[in-house]
C-alpha cells in the first residue's frame, strides 16, 4: 500500500516517480526482504535498477518480445484504475478537482484504499487476468501495519515534511 501526491497532471510522471522518493522507498523495501524487485513503467519514467522500461530505438528479437509481453502487463495495471472510476466516479471528475475548492487527494486515496478492499474480497479482471488471488483483508491489512506502523501518510504534491495521517491535518 503506497499513496503519494496529490500532483497536478502537467507535472509528469518522470517528476512524479522523482518527488515521490519511490526509489530510495523501494530500495529500502529490496534490501529489508533481500529479494530483487524490478518495477516496469511506461518511457516516460526514467530507467534505474529498480525501475525498467520499454527497450527503444534498433532492438533485437528478444527485445521486441520482451516489450510485448510487458505491454499485456501493462494493460493490466491500467485496468486497476478503470475499476477505481468504476467504483468511485468522482475520481475521474475532473471538474472536482479544484484546487483549494476540494481535499481530492485525500479523497482519492481513500478512494484507492476502499477499492483495494474491494479487491481483496472479490478479486478483480486484473487478479484474474494475472491468474493471481488477491490478498484476503487480513493479509492486507498486516502488509498495511508493516509498511506504516499503522499509520496513512498522505502527502502534498510529493512533500514528505507535510505527511499527516490519513484523515489528519498537515502539522505546521
Amino acid at each position: 500500500a503506497d499513496f503519494d501526491g496529490p500532483y497536478a497532471g502537467s507535472v509528469g510522471d518522470a517528476n512524479i516517480w522523482r518527488r515521490s522518493n519511490m526509489q530510495q522507498r523501494l530500495g529500502a523495501i529490496v534490501r529489508e526482504v533481500g529479494e530483487e524487485v524490478t518495477l516496469y513503467g511506461d518511457g516516460a519514467y526514467p530507467s534505474t535498477d529498480l525501475l525498467r522500461r520499454p527497450f527503444r530505438g534498433d532492438i533485437s528479437a528478444d527485445e521486441a518480445t520482451f516489450n510485448e509481453d510487458m505491454s499485456k502487463y501493462r494493460q493490466a495495471v491500467e485496468w486497476i484504475f478503470g475499476k477505481l472510476e468504476q467504483l468511485w466516479p468522482f475520481v475521474g471528475d475532473k471538474t472536482r478537482k479544484t484546487v483549494l475548492l476540494r481535499q481530492t487527494g485525500k479523497e482519492d486515496v481513500v478512494a484507492a484504499l476502499l477499492t483495494k478492499f474491494h479487491t481483496c474480497l472479490c478479486g478483480g479482471v486484473t487478479t484474474d487476468y494475472l491468474g493471481i488471488a488477491p490478498p484476503t483483508l487480513q493479509e492486507y491489512a498486516e502488509l498495511i501495519q508493516r509498511q506504516t506502523d499503522g499509520v496513512f501518510h498522505y502527502s502534498k504534491e510529493g512533500d514528505q515534511n507535510n505527511s499527516p495521517p490519513l484523515g489528519g491535518e498537515p502539522s505546521s
